[in-house]
């Protein structure tokens, strides 16, 4: 599997691959196809991607026509704004979706996402990948949820090794 940024594409990639992540969340992000996160990143342009705050991650794998889209996780305003995460059903539990969220922290340096109580599949997730709950709340429609967030250790992100799925990274010289 390989996680890659929207931000790390080339330009004109980037609007192909957000039309794949589009249709992979309508089809696998449930309820999440009609909130106004989904809103926020269907209306998603180039200038989006610049900003510090905004996060677009890819999980692919190889497949026979390349690679193959299999999980997508979109933040904005550090997870405040919107947050949107969604894995085809053929690759849950197999540790994509915590992936994809430690990536993101890397990538923003911080997250903080809210998540109701009654959602025990995303708190797990969210759990798993390293965030703590920081308060409990209600929400506009009574609902309770739950402020989990996270920070990195070192806020300077260091440059990432441009590296391909199956690609070798060590050579082992006698």
């Amino acid at each position: 599997m390989q996680i890659t940024s929207i931000k790390d594409l080339p330009p004109q990639d980037r609007s192909r691959q957000h039309a794949r992540v589009l249709r992979l969340l309508f089809e696998h992000g449930g309820k999440q196809a009609m909130s106004e996160d989904y809103l926020q990143l269907a209306r998603a342009s180039d200038s989006c991607w610049k900003k510090p705050d905004v996060s677009l991650l890819l999980a692919t794998v190889r497949g026979e026509d390349g690679p193959a889209l299999i999980g997508a996780s979109f933040m904005a305003g550090y997870g405040k704004d919107a947050f949107l995460i969604a894995i085809h059903p053929l690759y849950r539990r197999k540790g994509i979706g915590s992936a994809l969220l430690r990536r993101q922290l890397e990538e923003l340096g911080k997250i903080e996402i809210r998540a109701n109580l009654s959602q025990t599949a995303l708190l797990n997730l969210l759990l798993k990948a390293g965030l703590s709950g920081s308060f409990l709340g209600k929400n506009p429609a009574g609902r309770k949820f739950l402020s989990l967030n996270g920070e990195t250790k070192n806020p300077v992100r260091p440059p990432r090794a441009p590296t391909k799925e199956g690609e070798i990274l060590c050579l082992f010289l006698s």
